[in-house]
């Protein structure tokens, strides 16, 4: 059974660190959880530091709660700012994430920029690998949607009790009940990702001209199952298309709006996971390039090897790292299509001496690790190697040194 993924305002890490770009950290303060899900939320984290860029820490506060009372299995309040140093738009509510980032300074923010509640009474995988049993929710996958609902992935698009629509205008009493930070008066103004909302016609539904808000036209729009993502680089990035959002003829507060539409990329696609559902058993740790370009509308700056591997033709290769290592190493590739992938280690003379993987894979970005320290028990002594990744269509190679363990 499916259980919805509600959350109010709100790739695996894949391609190695720019040198040139500072990529993001993170900073968890836990309530309630024990050591399994610190490691979980850990994971999640490195997955998004390595894809996004900034010099400011963002900051989490994470619950680990009984939260079957309120019926959500996740649960995110994303801290804003507006006119901000450096901010890109006047009078629009920004991420204090998000902010940060954009101005390259704290800008004295002294409250946490992300609460996570999650709902601890729910059946958990809590492995950081993608082979989650069919009937446990991954715990990764679902600290993955939650954090990337705190960068953005949010709006205050709401229906009050008498159906009218708008934005800004009706905050849910659950944020104000939950959050750790105060909650600004938001006058009416967009979030950052309210402002790539438009209908199939193309209108913009932040331009007041064509709906006033609030206004029944609002709540006509936000529940007419046709609203879509219009941004430069996500338009490039679904091939000249507008990704369609979550919209469905019932309004629901924190699902509605700020989800891809889960018909259109279903969890086996590779943008599958900031859909507003999470089956047991699906493992999509990976935000996929349309997420990506989402939020790079939005204002953040993607790790410019990310960026770069995107827009290969078929696959690419990244420079495995740390190298040399003497521990373990990770190797990085994104594909365009899923295909069936093997990953070999040979030595020098062109003998194979460990297969990583071989297996079928989905598109988008994929990470494999190899513990070296593993290695003395295959005979594999210290030195130079060659590591290739090849799929149906070609094959990619690089080299990286083994020192001593």
């Amino acid at each position: 059974m499916k259980n919805n993924f509600v959350y109010l305002l709100l790739f695996f890490s894949l391609l190695c660190s720019s040198p040139f770009a500072q990529t993001a950290s993170f900073q968890v303060t836990y309530l309630g959880a024990n050591p399994q899900v610190e490691l979980a939320t850990e994971k999640a984290c490195e997955i998004w530091s390595d894809i996004l860029v900034s010099s400011e820490p963002i900051k989490i506060n994470f619950y680990w709660v009984n939260a079957s009372q309120f019926g959500f299995l996740g649960l995110t309040l994303s801290n804003g700012v507006k006119n901000f140093q450096n901010a890109p738009i006047n009078d629009v509510w920004y991420p204090t994430s998000l902010a940060k980032a954009i101005a390259g300074n704290d800008l004295q923010i002294t409250d946490v920029d992300i609460d996570i509640f999650l709902d601890s009474t729910y059946n958990w995988y809590y492995g950081t690998d993608g082979n989650c049993p069919a009937n446990q929710h991954h715990l990764v996958k679902v600290i993955l949607h939650e954090i990337g609902h705190g960068l953005g992935f949010y709006s205050v698009a709401n229906l009050d009790q008498s159906g009218i629509g708008s934005f800004s205008h009706v905050i849910d009493p659950m944020v104000s009940s939950f959050a750790s930070f105060p909650i600004p008066n938001l006058n009416g103004e967009p979030l950052i990702y309210d402002l790539f909302i438009e209908n199939l016609q193309g209108q913009q539904l932040v331009d007041t001209n064509l709906f006033i808000n609030p206004s029944i036209s609002l709540s006509t729009q936000f529940t007419g199952n046709n609203l879509y993502f219009n941004g430069l680089n996500t338009v490039n990035a679904n091939s000249q298309s507008r990704p369609r959002l979550y919209a469905p003829s019932t309004f629901a507060f924190g699902s509605s709006i700020l989800h891809l539409n889960e018909s259109s990329f279903p969890s086996s696609s590779s943008d599958g996971l900031m859909t507003p559902f999470s089956g047991s058993g699906e493992t999509n740790l990976v935000p996929g390039p349309i997420t990506l370009s989402m939020l790079k509308d939005m204002g953040w700056t993607i790790n410019p090897s990310i960026t770069s591997a995107m827009n290969f033709e078929s696959f690419a290769l990244s420079d495995n790292y740390p190298n040399p290592f003497s521990t373990t190493t990770t190797f990085n590739f994104f594909l365009k299509k899923s295909s069936p992938i093997e990953f070999v280690i040979y030595d020098l003379s062109g003998k194979k001496v460990k297969v990583l993987q071989s297996e079928f894979m989905k598109s988008g970005l994929q990470q494999i690790i190899w513990d070296g320290t593993n290695s003395q028990n295959e005979k594999v002594v210290p030195g130079v190697y060659i590591y290739q990744l090849e799929t149906n269509l070609q094959s990619l190679s690089k080299k990286l040194i083994l020192t001593s363990y």
